[in-house]
């Protein structure tokens, strides 16, 4: 997995610019995110987000996949009358007040429905609004439905998270984009190391270009701090640690397909030195199409389905992670 030029150039940013991890006092904030488009990014938040609630847990759910947003129609919400884009310029008002509440649950949905083409491309300050924001919700657990793709957007709503979700499906196009997406997530952080760090990692990079030894990979560039300056690498790392990321196969068909996630974990050990931790696979399963049609959620519409309980099984290990901490 190549390290591009252009990926690391980031470290020469403003390092506040992107925001770190929800603070201990407000809401637990998972992403879920993808390279790829249509691998069932909104299926898996809203499902999460069900079963949380079922837990006893009061979850909201922010559908930033800006100019695609579809969360909606798979928790069966129609019309909301209030949505992101309404929060954005609503001047003081609080995001809270754009709750549309889920009859019958303890989940709570910030839409990003009708909004209009203008909101696929955040100003820097909207931006701002949303992720300062995001902890002002009084509740237990925010989880954002990120749109596809590497957009600087996506990638600091992504960060914004304690853990992160990465869904793939076996398909050679989405994971390629997968582990660009990944690659992209753990450089943009760089950005958060402090200054000293950062300075270093700018002349490792430019030494090694000028010995003809050009470190391609970020698991490359992490053993070459090590071999320089531990305490650095150390730091750098902490830096990475801050999230913990995880991946989740879905549409699978074939039983080699189920090998993908383990396949991930190597991979991203190997190229990026970082830990993914593989949650599990979903099956390709009619149910989800079927309860699509319906409008309704897959955990509702077909709580017994496969996908449903292995979703449920999926929320119930990261809140055990969670109440270990």
């Amino acid at each position: 997995m190549p390290l591009a030029d252009r990926s690391m150039s980031v470290v020469h940013l403003n390092p506040h610019a992107a925001a770190g991890p929800a603070p201990a006092r407000g809401p637990r904030v998972w992403a879920v995110a993808s390279g790829k488009g249509g691998v069932g990014k909104s299926l898996i938040s809203s499902s999460l987000g069900l079963a949380l609630s079922r837990q006893g847990k009061r979850v909201v759910l922010v559908d930033l996949d800006l100019g695609g947003a579809n969360l909606h129609t798979c928790l069966g919400v129609a019309n909301p009358k209030l949505t992101l884009s309404n929060f954005i310029d609503g001047g003081q008002r609080q995001i809270s007040d754009f709750i549309h509440p889920i009859p019958e649950t303890k989940l709570g949905l910030i839409s990003g429905a009708d909004d209009g083409l203008e909101i696929a491309n955040l100003k820097h300050f909207q931006k701002q609004k949303i992720l300062r924001n995001l902890t002002n919700i009084d509740t237990d657990y925010v989880i954002l439905d990120l749109g596809a793709g590497t957009s600087f957007n996506t990638l600091d709503f992504f960060l914004r998270a304690e853990r992160g979700i990465v869904t793939v499906v076996p398909d050679p196009t989405s994971i390629e984009n997968t582990y660009r997406f990944l690659k992209c997530v753990l450089t943009r952080r760089l950005r958060e190391a402090p200054e000293q760090t950062r300075k270093l990692v700018t002349r490792v990079l430019s030494m090694r270009r000028d010995e003809q030894q050009k470190i391609r990979t970020l698991a490359a560039l992490m053993t070459a701090l090590q071999q320089l300056h531990p305490d650095h690498a150390r730091r750098l790392q902490d830096v990475f640690d801050r999230q913990k990321l995880h991946v989740i196969v879905n549409q699978v068909i074939e039983p080699t397909d189920t090998e993908l996630g383990s396949s991930m974990v190597m991979v991203c050990g190997k190229y990026f030195g970082q830990k993914l931790d593989y949650l599990g696979y979903l099956n390709h399963d009619r149910h989800i199409i079927a309860a699509t049609r319906q409008r309704r959620p897959l955990m509702t519409a077909y709580p017994q389905s496969r996908c449903a309980i292995h979703l449920e099984q999926m929320a119930a290990a990261l809140l055990d992670q969670d109440q270990r901490i």
